[in-house]
């Protein structure tokens, strides 16, 4: 029977079907009002169309729809129509749609704004109306769809009711993606605003872009308040296209402001509209091209902080819906305060304490979680500082790194304090296995898939199920595979090398790689859709000689353990040897050092590790007999030889022209050097 009603007014069940699955998949008002206005073709030919909210408390509506927020459209000007007059309110009073043959030709509001058109225009509005869902309650309507033609008389009453039908059906949906647009963003502004990641004055510009989607507006500001024994002062954080001048608002008594009603009701206001006309800002506001403004108060722990004013160049832009908005707005915005406050606090305090040890406290502190990784450098600590943010999320890693830096160890890390720790962590060098062999080692082979292929065999994917896989050397996977992987990754399914079934998996992936993947993607040796979905979180492990800091940490931790393991009695790195460590370059990076040591370790006499072969490449080479006399004079012929050469790179130490490339020395290694050897840059 439905569908026969349907079809009576030309409305084909499938097309509909189509249409509000259409508009479920929309995320946002704006996107809504977009694909509406394309499926709406499918049913009646028309030149414009709105979709336009309602505000019973006002009596107004706002349009959402993008083209009816061209400055060129008409009635741009006024953001919030008002109800009175327009064919819009009898359509939503009747909850019925109404046809007018000649818009501009009748009484209604909305033909004043479009007879400067000079054609006659033919029009359907439409009002979605959600049904009561008890005896008690009563339809109401959330908005209107408009729809029009500059023909005279072109649509009918067929039209009509296929609108009305379609109005009806679309208005719970539009109901749902408003609450989604909401939750949405204000999730975001919880994400972008997390404790560490912004200060008070990155706050506002780090989720002005998401603020800007749920409410357009032409500019923001952060205020904070103070309140003292000498009265009231307000004082911009950060702004974003709005700029106030506080001496002009300090001539007003402050108990007479805006201000002063949102902090004492603790509610949003509207700087203008159908509810503000007498307020002192708002002059003011207007010979800044601000024809509209919202004021949002700000509480910590129930103190008042300050305040949230989006401004706007249009008349009435704001809608109830955009002051509703900005009250859940303003919690969240004043939680994110709060957080930054208590955080700087805590880590004012915490510089305080711990001065030039907070990054070596930090090491001890996270050793447990840390167990694979040492070191106590900033750009380390930093790195670490990364891994614990993403652990405990199920996200692709990509690890980069030169080789012999630790991204195993990274990998590790990442998997111990995950919440798959209990689960497995399967390990597979790209690098090690066969080109004809990895396809079956990643997703594993059905009996008979190949000449001795006697067995199933699972692949690492199906034994890394539920928990973790590592693909360490991933840049030197063949390029065939790299779609089949690229798949299993995107759909968490694949099928064995000779089987039929899908085999589905839930695995979180770690990749690891010494290749730029970038360059590879470029020279078509790396799938660049493969290296953007791996690419979700990078972590890239910096190098040894980039971490100077962390060299005799690294090293007295090998000497620890292999000292234990060898049954060594050693007990210090000998001075010369630290002095070596520190002003080696370190192609190989940590293994070529935890090798050096080991190895060192194995050939020691006595208590002191000396490594010989290193101390005899090093330009800071001492031998035993070496008398103090003798050292000092070497110390001073270096020192003039490196302050000559600095004086004739005008001080400039590293780059093409800096005084580390004529010395043939790493970046550094020089910087080292003119620490250890007491060299200063004059003062002019």
């Amino acid at each position: 029977m439905a569908s026969r009603r349907l079809e009576a007014i030309g409305l084909d069940p499938q097309a509909l079907v189509e249409t509000l699955n259409a508009l479920v998949s929309c995320r946002a008002s704006r996107e809504f009002a977009e694909v509406l206005d394309r499926e709406l073709s499918r049913y009646l030919k028309y030149d414009v169309a709105g979709v336009y909210l309602y505000s019973a408390c006002s009596e107004t509506f706002t349009c959402i729809s993008a083209e009816h927020l061209d400055p060129d459209a008409p009635g741009y000007e006024i953001s919030q129509l008002p109800a009175e007059g327009s064919m819009k309110q009898a359509a939503t009073e009747a909850q019925a749609a109404l046809l007018c043959d000649n818009l501009i030709g009748s009484s209604w509001s909305e033909g004043l704004a479009l007879r400067k058109w000079h054609k006659a225009s033919s029009c359907i509005i439409a009002p979605l109306v959600l049904s009561s869902q008890t005896e008690q309650e009563t339809d109401r309507t959330i908005g209107v769809i408009f729809v029009g033609t500059h023909r005279k008389a072109a649509l009918k009453e067929q039209d009509r009711l296929r609108m009305e039908t379609l109005a009806r059906r679309i208005a719970p949906i539009l109901q749902a993606v408003l609450a989604i647009e909401e939750r949405d963003a204000l999730l975001a502004i919880d994400h972008r605003a997390v404790v560490g990641r912004v200060t008070m004055e990155t706050l506002l510009p780090s989720i002005s872009d998401i603020v800007q989607a749920l409410i357009p507006n032409d500019g923001s500001a952060l205020i904070a308040l103070h309140k003292n024994d000498a009265g009231v002062k307000l004082e911009t954080i950060s702004g974003e296209g709005l700029r106030l001048d506080w001496e002009h608002f300090s001539r007003f008594p402050y108990k007479d402001l805006a201000f002063s009603e949102a902090m004492e009701t603790g509610h949003s206001l509207l700087l203008n509209g159908h509810n503000r006309c007498d307020s002192p800002e708002i002059p003011y506001m207007e010979s800044l091209g601000f024809l509209s403004g919202l004021l949002t108060p700000l509480f910590i722990e129930k103190d008042p902080f300050g305040f949230f004013i989006l401004g706007n160049h249009r008349r009435n832009a704001f809608s109830e819906r955009d002051l509703a908005l900005c009250n859940y707005l303003g919690h969240h915005l004043s939680q994110a305060i709060g957080n930054i406050k208590a955080f700087s606090e805590i880590q004012e305090l915490k510089d305080q304490i711990e001065g030039e040890n907070r990054y070596l406290r930090e090491v001890i502190k996270g050793s447990d979680r840390h167990r694979k990784l040492i070191g106590k450098s900033p750009l380390f600590m930093k790195t670490l500082s990364m891994i614990d943010q993403i652990a405990p999320t199920d996200s692709t890693v990509l690890i980069m790194g030169e080789t012999g830096t630790g991204k195993e160890g990274v990998a590790q890390t990442l998997y111990e304090n995950s919440p798959r720790r209990n689960k497995a962590f399967i390990r597979v060098n790209c690098a090690a296995l066969p080109e004809t062999l990895i396809e079956s080692e990643l997703f594993g082979h059905e009996k008979g898939a190949f000449t001795h292929a006697e067995a199933r065999k699972i692949g690492r994917f199906e034994l890394a199920n539920e928990g973790t896989l590592f693909l360490d050397e991933l840049g030197e996977l063949p390029l065939a595979l790299q779609a089949k992987l690229l798949r299993a990754i995107e759909a968490q399914e694949f099928e064995r090398l000779g089987g039929v079934k899908t085999i589905k998996v839930d695995v979180r992936i770690l990749a690891a790689t010494n290749v730029d993947l970038e360059e590879a993607v470029k020279g078509g040796r790396f799938r660049a859709d493969l290296y953007y979905r791996l690419k979700v979180l990078p972590i890239t492990v910096p190098p040894l000689r980039e971490r100077q800091e962390d060299i005799l940490v690294l090293a007295e931790y090998f000497l620890n353990r292999h000292a234990a393991r060898h049954r060594k009695k050693i007990t210090r790195i000998h001075p010369k040897t630290s002095e070596a460590l520190v002003a080696y370059d370190w192609p190989g990076n940590v293994r070529e050092l935890n090798h050096m040591i080991e190895r060192a370790v194995i050939l020691a006499q006595g208590q002191d590790l000396w490594v010989e072969e290193l101390v005899d490449k090093s330009p800071t080479k001492r031998e035993y007999n070496t008398t103090q006399e003798s050292a000092d004079g070497l110390e001073t012929i270096e020192r003039q030889h490196i302050v000559k050469i600095l004086k004739e790179c005008n001080w400039v130490v590293s780059g093409p022209k800096g005084a580390a490339k004529r010395l043939d020395m790493h970046r550094a290694t020089l910087q080292y050097r003119i620490k250890k050897l007491g060299i200063q840059k004059p003062e002019h």
